[in-house]
């Protein structure tokens, strides 16, 4: 156990950064799907050509998808750093920048593919008559819901290089044969045994 413990080999930051990227956007953009069938459609009443007001109880639906897209951002952003985090010969700076970056072009990516999937469930009325209810396709109209995910990650990733017991955020376990029994001796059930 005297010689030193080696670390396998790094790639390079080029391919980390693209490897982290696009799979966390790939994950991000399901997330976005899941989001764009999830968010509830909200009702207006024509009132004019190009106005609406909202029915009763139907304003809240702005604020029902906002959450479900925070409530998803949140989970993608503990589950994808998570799953970096294994990632044991690359942990560190570098992958922490590619977790970040990867968090807020995911969070982008969530925004595009569940606008165009709530698009696509809920299409615009042309010519509404006035009077008439059309149903309006959810949105996030807040660019701060994009930096759930980012904030997430981060705090995942420090609270994971926190716990973890070595300077270099890599666990090595040693070699059975490595073992010294004297520093675990057999358990002892002999109340007059002095130790």
């Amino acid at each position: 156990m005297s010689e030193s413990l080696e670390s396998p080999p790094r790639s390079s930051t080029g391919r980390v950064l693209v490897a982290v990227v696009g799979i966390s956007v790939a994950v991000s953009a399901m997330g976005g799907l899941l989001w764009g069938f999830l968010a509830p459609a909200q009702q207006l009443l024509v009132v004019a050509p190009d106005r609406g007001a909202a029915l009763t109880g139907e304003s809240l639906h702005r604020f029902d998808g906002l959450a479900l897209f925070s409530f998803v951002s949140l989970a993608l952003g503990v589950v994808v750093p998570i799953g970096w985090w294994l990632w044991r010969s690359e942990r560190g700076p570098r992958l922490f920048g590619a977790v970040f970056v990867g968090a807020l072009v995911g969070s982008i990516a969530a925004l595009l593919v569940g606008n165009g999937i709530a698009a696509l469930r809920f299409p615009k009325a042309t010519d509404p008559a006035v009077g008439s209810i059309v149903t309006v396709a959810p949105s996030i109209e807040t660019p701060l819901a994009l930096i759930v995910q980012a904030l997430t990650a981060s705090l995942v990733v420090l609270l994971l290089a926190a716990m973890n017991p070595n300077d270099n955020l890599q666990h090595t376990d040693p070699d059975p044969d490595d073992l010294d029994d004297e520093f675990f001796p057999p358990p002892s059930f002999d109340s007059n045994r002095a130790d």
